[in-house]
């Protein structure tokens, strides 16, 4: 039970006085608890909030075991908390109720409704890489602990020598070098990501371009635009669905060329947008440039990473499923 026991670590208080932390839309909120329980609504922050040793504190989550079991088989302890609650539909008196102290919400409206009722609320949502990593600190202000604040350093530390170095290799590519990635969201209704979001920064870091032409994230788009962007690369969410044999998107040159790729998926999916996002730019870095980075093994990075920042060992089996965006074994 390595997650059990990761939980409990170093989670002293840094401070034990109360203190203020600025959310991601730029609102100051006082957090005036030394450990309050936390309500983390936000499907890719709860693993955000668990990587920062705070999974004993999280009595409610929108999370759930059929979505992401591998949450809950790294930090069993997650079993315990009240499962499936979103954001658009929590109400100010269930979170009181609950005695809930500290609460992540995606947006900044929710997190104002949420404060203007009395509740402790942060606003965790980004859109990109540096903003990404001023959430983590962010997340680690509120919670507390020397353990938070040491874990966001050591991650920040590893991510900017992962953008480093897939930097310093990607440098010399030409154009015509960098495959044309389209990125699949869902396949039924079709659905794709764009620029100005996560995902067009990971494609852009590993040495690739965005094929799709729009903005945002899960774009409605038809096979005939699809056509016309003709991607040399697929990549598909984990959770985009199946691809039925009769799809015309198996036209495609990317698929009859076997570039098309399904996206690992671990405590949350690599490609979007929780704290995996280390894995997924090393991941896409080799899958679209291989000679480049023939010496980056992928099973060790996953190895390293789960017990590093997870505190939980992964069997090899285990990288498989992940890899392959699998759930674990029964």
């Amino acid at each position: 039970m390595a997650g059990v026991a990761a939980g409990f670590v170093l989670c002293a208080p840094l401070q034990v006085q109360a203190r203020l932390v600025t959310d991601m839309s730029g609102a100051t909120v006082e957090i005036k608890d030394n450990a309050p329980p936390i309500a983390d609504l936000w499907f890719a922050h709860n693993e955000i909030s668990v990587m920062l040793g705070a999974a004993p504190r999280i009595r409610i989550t929108a999370e759930n075991t059929a979505d992401n079991p591998w949450l809950f088989k790294i930090s069993p302890i997650m079993y315990m908390a009240h499962m499936g609650v979103k954001p658009n539909t929590v109400s100010a008196e269930y979170l009181l109720a609950n005695k809930i102290g500290l609460v992540f919400v995606p947006s900044a409206a929710k997190a104002e409704e949420l404060r203007h009722a009395g509740v402790t609320a942060l606003a965790a949502e980004y859109m990109t890489m540096p903003d990404m990593l001023t959430s983590l600190d962010m997340t680690a202000e509120a919670i507390g602990t020397m353990e938070a604040h040491n874990t966001a350093k050591r991650y920040r530390q590893e991510m900017e020598r992962v953008l480093e170095l897939l930097k310093f290799r990607t440098a010399q590519l030409h154009e015509a070098e960098r495959p044309r990635v389209l990125h699949i969201a869902r396949l039924s209704p079709l659905q794709v990501d764009g620029e100005k979001t996560l995902i067009d920064a990971w494609i852009q870091a590993a040495g690739g371009t965005n094929a799709a032409t729009v903005s945002g994230n899960h774009r409605p788009v038809s096979f005939e635009q699809v056509a016309v962007w003709n991607p040399d690369v697929v990549i598909v969410d984990a959770a985009a669905g199946e691809l039925p044999e009769s799809s015309p998107l198996r036209t495609l040159n990317a698929f009859k060329q076997q570039k098309w790729w399904i996206n690992p998926k671990g405590v949350f999916a690599w490609d979007r947008y929780g704290c995996e996002e280390l894995l997924q730019l090393q991941w896409a870095a080799q899958k679209l440039h291989p000679t480049l980075f023939a010496d980056l093994d992928i099973r060790t990075a996953v190895r390293n990473f789960y017990n590093i920042f997870f505190h939980y060992h992964l069997s090899d089996d285990d990288i498989s499923r992940i890899l392959a965006a699998q759930p674990p074994a029964p």
